[in-house]
């Protein structure tokens, strides 16, 4: 009996060290368990999981953040210029109120036989701007007694030259028409047995078509 007692303490003995052996064997684990106990270390309170926020460094906010803000465009515009104004009107012609026929001479008196300078002008005296025709055939210079009569001679009445002038002329301005005469006397349709005119006192009228200014006196004086 008490062999027996002894082998059964014997027994126990070595069932307790197998145990104790098997307990340190499950303990250390296979290299698999190594493999899925990393990620536990990973979530261990002393490196807590992300949460899904970036570095201040390369966050979208701060990076969006650092831009200035962009600055809305304007509407376009949905009205249009206006129109150019239209260009003015071209000129009317010139009234006979407004047109002032004048005529001079050269000198106040010339010797028989030389050949006195006459000068029609034709002037704008209204506020705007005109067209006149002033044609060769609607002028004329002619030369008549002093004291008033029939003309001695006429521009017109040996030169039947035909144009086309009709000038703007602006307000206060004109133009002028410069003739010689030759001292002679003239008549219409330029008869033959025209005669020098003698010494005496004279006065030039110029004419454009129904007007005619007033007679500028001259002298012819004998040699």
């Amino acid at each position: 009996m008490a062999t027996a007692g002894t082998a059964a303490v014997v027994i126990a003995m070595i069932w307790a060290a197998g145990a104790l052996l098997g307990s340190s064997t499950t303990v250390k684990g296979t290299s698999d368990d190594h493999a899925n106990a990393a990620p536990l270390a990973a979530l261990s309170p002393s490196n807590p999981p992300p949460t899904g926020r970036l570095s201040q460094a390369g966050s979208p906010s701060s990076s969006s953040s650092s831009q200035p803000p962009s600055t809305p465009l304007p509407p376009p515009s949905s009205s249009t210029p206006p129109p150019p104004p239209p260009p003015p009107p071209p000129p009317g012609p010139c009234p006979d109120a407004v047109t002032q026929v004048t005529a001079t001479v050269g000198a106040a008196s010339y010797p028989v036989g030389a050949r006195p300078v006459f000068t029609l002008h034709i002037t704008n005296t209204g506020p705007v701007p005109c067209i006149r025709d002033v044609s060769h055939q609607f002028r004329a210079l002619a030369v008549v007694p002093a004291a008033g009569g029939n003309p001695l001679w006429s521009s017109s009445d040996c030169y039947s030259l035909v144009t086309h002038e009709v000038p703007v002329l602006q307000p206060g301005q004109g133009v002028s028409y410069s003739v010689d005469w030759a001292g002679r006397t003239s008549a219409p349709g330029c008869p033959s047995g025209r005669t020098n005119v003698p010494a005496g006192e004279y006065a030039v009228i110029g004419k454009l078509g129904g007007l005619a200014s007033p007679p500028t006196p001259f002298a012819l004086t004998s040699n």
